[in-house]
């Protein structure tokens, strides 16, 4: 082969007509009668740079190439790239895909592999069978890696084993929110995460759970500090405020003996339920900052020095944060020690606590997200000889709302007035005075508030331990209901800020529902209650365990809301999700082999959105085949004269 050269012309903007070379690799070539042809091969376009001895030397190493198909070394690189470049070409061209025998038979083996996967099949015998749910294993798994959860536990020492086991469980418990005999059940019979994992189904056992839980809750300290460090570079989150606060989670069972769940009288109402208290600071995204364990019943106002005081070391004069918090962590000691150790605070005054003093008769009229007014006042208060600011919150919805509330509840107290009467006055109830004023009693304790605003009497006939109730009456007094009611609507925010304007410091405080939702979130998607551990040991890993599942749970929400996905429902996204499955299709060919095929489904339109956001492989496992003979042949057959004589 040898390159041509041609005279072409080319206009120039200017309207000029000027020459230029353009060069071919043209081989030559006898047709059927033998006389001499040549034809094109290549166009190799214009070859600016290159001297004539470049371009022999260009055409020596190309024809090298097309022949030989190896590539040919040169000492000048800018020649070997060039002669790279168009063996690229040439291999893509219609002629040499046409002609070139060498691209003629891989053309054809490539054909002869796609046939061997090509069978015929029996349509009647397709069967697909062992479906499990991938969708949401696969987005929380890539959650798990951007935390880099395995770089943790691989730095303290944990066996892969050891690893996939727990990371396995820390994203089955932000799927599948069971105690840890259930999960399994999941884990085998409804998850692909044994798939994804190469897990052997064996090695997942309870007790393989409750002992991987507990090694968690041994490294949770440093295991929370990784994590907040990690997702604060991450997202380039700058913390300035801090919200904090606490829940009770109940339990199923008497828990003698226990230090951590000593007290009892949940939320529920339910004295035989002992309880246990899991302390949350947040930052304004949701994301985790701190969490603490304490006993049951522990008051919200003993927590603060703890849980915040841990995060001081963290906190420099020259940058300080915002905390806020709800009425029940207020006291003057708290406040004094957060403004003694550097932070800021925005808290609820408790109802009653202090009078409440304006600077001015400015009122801030302002709408809340749900568009309702509320009216904003800036003063101060007096505690301990000090004066504060403060403002005042004024909602006509909050009113209503703790005037439902409070009507309510003394409805309810009726109704068990009611319930009292009732047995009084039927036969075989109760009758008996000190069984009635019991039952009066447990009434009283369980509507403490409401049973002030009422006066109830009892008529008796006998005595001694024969006096029973023959008759009971109640009425309600008025000017305890028209007391109550005038300071509904209104709350005291106390701030250390310097702020004066009053829109700012109720926006600080309202992000406070951040740390509510992260609280629904742990008690409904989560369900970190009712616990139905028995030991302290097993109470602190099953909760550290939700903990650690909701850093997947709000990492996921926080990455898709960054991309403006519209619905972040840790629910709704999970519905999405279930809806890709990976299954085993089974096949019968016409020759008798049994074709298995492994492939999860493709995702829906919504999952594959929510995919793409998150950087999710479509097919975390990929497509697994196998092909099983009925009567396969000896793998060393005998010889065909073999037993001859």
């Amino acid at each position: 082969m040898y390159i041509s050269k041609a005279k072409k012309y080319r206009q120039l903007e200017d309207g000029s007509i000027v020459a230029y070379d353009y060069y071919r690799l043209t081989k030559k070539y006898r047709d059927g009668n033998g006389n001499p042809r040549s034809c094109s091969v290549l166009c190799l376009g214009t070859l600016e740079g290159f001297t004539k001895a470049e371009r022999n030397e260009l055409a020596d190493m190309l024809t090298v190439m097309i022949e030989q198909g190896q590539s040919v070394m040169s000492f000048n690189p800018s020649l070997r790239e060039k002669a790279l470049e168009l063996y690229v070409k040439y291999r893509e061209s219609k002629w040499a895909r046409e002609n070139d025998p060498v691209l003629i038979e891989e053309a054809a083996r490539k054909e002869r592999e796609r046939m061997r996967d090509m069978v015929t099949i029996r349509l009647d015998s397709l069967t697909q069978r062992h479906a499990r749910t991938i969708g949401p294993e696969a987005i929380c798994r890539s959650t798990a890696c951007v935390l880099g959860m395995r770089e943790f536990l691989n730095s303290k020492g944990w066996s892969r084993e050891d690893v996939d086991l727990a990371l396995m469980q820390i994203i089955a418990r932000a799927i599948y929110p069971f105690s840890e005999l259930k999960t399994v059940r999941y884990l085998q019979g409804n998850s692909a995460l044994l798939e994804m994992f190469k897990m052997d189904k064996a090695r997942v056992t309870k007790d393989a759970l409750y002992e991987s839980a507990r090694r968690l809750w041994e490294v949770h300290k440093d295991m929370e500090d990784f994590l907040h460090d990690r997702v604060r570079s991450m997202f380039n989150l700058e913390e300035k405020i801090l919200l904090m606060d606490i829940s009770n989670a109940y339990f199923e069972g008497r828990m003698e003996g226990s230090r951590l769940c000593f007290h009892g009288h949940s939320k529920e109402r339910r004295d035989d339920c002992k309880v246990v208290v899991l302390a949350a600071v947040v930052n304004t995204d949701g994301l985790l900052v701190r969490t603490m364990i304490y006993e049951g019943n522990r008051q919200d106002v003993t927590t603060v020095r703890e849980v915040v005081g841990s995060l001081a070391a963290e906190t420099s004069p020259d940058a300080r944060k915002i905390v806020v918090m709800d009425a029940g962590f207020y006291s003057a000691a708290n406040v004094r020690w957060l403004t003694e150790n550097h932070f800021d605070y925005i808290t609820v005054l408790p109802s009653g606590y202090a009078k409440f003093t304006a600077d001015s008769d400015k009122v801030v009229r302002h709408e809340d997200c749900r568009h309702q007014e509320i009216r904003l006042q800036m003063g101060k208060v007096e505690i301990e000889g000090e004066s504060r600011k403060a403002l005042l919150v004024d909602s006509d919805t909050k009113a209503v709302k703790e005037r439902s509330m409070h009507d309510q509840a003394a409805r309810r107290y009726e109704e068990g007035l009611e319930a009292i009467r009732a047995g009084i006055m039927k036969k075989g109830g109760t009758k008996k005075r000190d069984a009635v004023n019991n039952r009066l009693g447990r009434l009283d304790k369980q509507y403490g508030a409401i049973r002030k605003e009422y006066e109830v009497t009892f008529t008796y006939e006998g005595t001694g331990k024969k006096e029973k109730a023959v008759g009971m009456e109640w009425k309600r007094k008025q000017d305890s209901i028209a007391a109550r009611s005038k300071f509904h609507g209104k709350y005291v925010l106390l701030t250390s800020l310097d702020e004066s304007d009053e829109l700012n410091v109720w926006k600080f405080y309202n992000v406070i529902r951040t740390v509510e939702e992260t609280f629904c979130t742990l008690k409904s998607d989560l369900d970190i209650r009712p616990v139905y551990h028995k030991t302290d040991g097993g109470i602190k890993a099953h909760l550290n365990l939700a903990v650690l599942a909701y850093w997947i749970v709000s990492v996921t929400k926080y990455r898709l809301k960054m991309r403006d996905y519209p619905n972040v429902r840790w629910d709704e996204i999970m519905r999405i999700a279930q809806a890709q499955v990976v299954v085993t299709a089974e096949m019968e060919t016409v020759g008798g082999d049994r074709i298995r095929v492994r492939q999860s489904t493709e995702a829906e339109e919504e999952l594959s959105v929510i995919y793409s956001l998150l950087d999710v492989n479509a097919n975390p496992i990929g497509k697994v085949k196998s092909v099983v003979h009925p009567n396969p042949p000896p793998k060393n057959p005998p010889p065909e004269n073999q037993g001859i004589t």
